[in-house]
């Protein structure tokens, strides 16, 4: 059978129980631990380097590879990621969103958390209550089908919410009703966010520890629905200060927000590429052969793996 490239895609791992927030969605430390483990053993564990020469044909490993990844720049990478693979020799690939490193919280986390400390329907109601107010004239209604493709782990009537948070309300409108609720309920953002988030020096001793850092955007907005001119601003942003707060590194990678191909366009990966990423990963469900894409590199979630 034809070897393969296999990417793993990580969010949350952290000691769920002990902390503030046990109903985040991610994945147990120990948990995670095992799953390297397992991984380490059915596979060639991958760098970006060798995971590209396969893609281009330069390189045939004896079996599957795996290449590791990390979304958002959560402190999670830096305190429970970090250690496991530099005692393992394995290099992850680490995303970060660079206004969460300036100390706001993306308006996608501020929905989990804000998930995480009401309940689900109570939280559907007070947001729809403060979109009504707004703006009584914007429609709820979603692309189930769409829905059912970006949200597959969650269940429908969150899936539907999440899909019209992050795909189908305008921006702004959403975002200010994020801030007023995260405030009620959260409490102050920045202090938040140095708290959820990695600081630039924490991302720059990844690098000297032999890991990758990549571009996930400045803003964590889905880069398909936003005007074109802002588009550029944000990946213009994002790279730049990528560059000016990071140590250089000969590679730069790039992860979409939320990956489904509905998330991003032609001008995206144009402009991605005149940036200088030289690779983007997506998150389209499966593995890699030799000729794919290499800046729509698809990835399987972690709940994906069966142990």
């Amino acid at each position: 059978m034809d070897t393969r490239l296999n990417v793993v895609m990580y969010h949350y791992v952290r000691d769920l129980p002990r902390t503030l927030f046990p109903r985040i969605k991610g994945l147990l430390s120990d948990d995670f631990k095992r799953q390297v483990a397992w991984l380490s053993e059915r596979h060639e564990m991958a760098t970006l380097e060798s995971a590209l020469a396969f893609l281009a044909g330069k390189y045939q490993p004896t079996r599957d590879l795996c290449l590791l990844t990390f979304d958002d720049g959560l402190r999670d990478h830096y305190t429970d990621v970090l250690p496991l693979l530099t005692e393992r020799r394995i290099q992850g690939l680490f995303f970060v969103i660079t206004s969460c490193l300036e100390g706001q919280v993306a308006s996608v986390h501020k929905s989990h958390f804000l998930m995480a400390v009401l309940k689900f329907e109570h939280y559907r109601h007070v947001f729809l209550t403060h979109l009504a107010e707004l703006s009584p004239e914007t429609s709820t209604e979603v692309n189930l089908e769409q829905v059912k493709h970006t949200y597959r782990w969650d269940a429908p009537e969150v899936a539907a919410f999440k899909y019209l948070l992050n795909f189908q309300l305008p921006a702004a409108l959403r975002d200010r009703i994020l801030d007023d609720l995260f405030v009620e309920y959260l409490g102050d953002e920045k202090r938040f966010a140095q708290e959820l988030y990695m600081s630039w020096d924490e991302v720059s001793r990844m690098q000297e520890l032999g890991m990758l850092v990549g571009g996930h955007s400045h803003s964590h907005v889905a880069l398909a629905t936003m005007e074109a001119d802002h588009q550029r601003a944000d990946l213009e942003t994002c790279a730049g200060m990528l560059h000016d707060r990071l140590n250089s590194q000969s590679f730069w990678p790039f992860s979409y927000p939320y990956g489904k191909s509905n998330s991003f366009n032609s001008l995206t990966v144009e402009t991605v590429q005149n940036l200088g990423f030289g690779c983007a990963f997506a998150t389209e469900v499966g593995g890699n052969q030799i000729g794919q894409d290499r800046f729509s590199i698809r990835r399987i979630d972690f709940k994906d793996i069966e142990m």
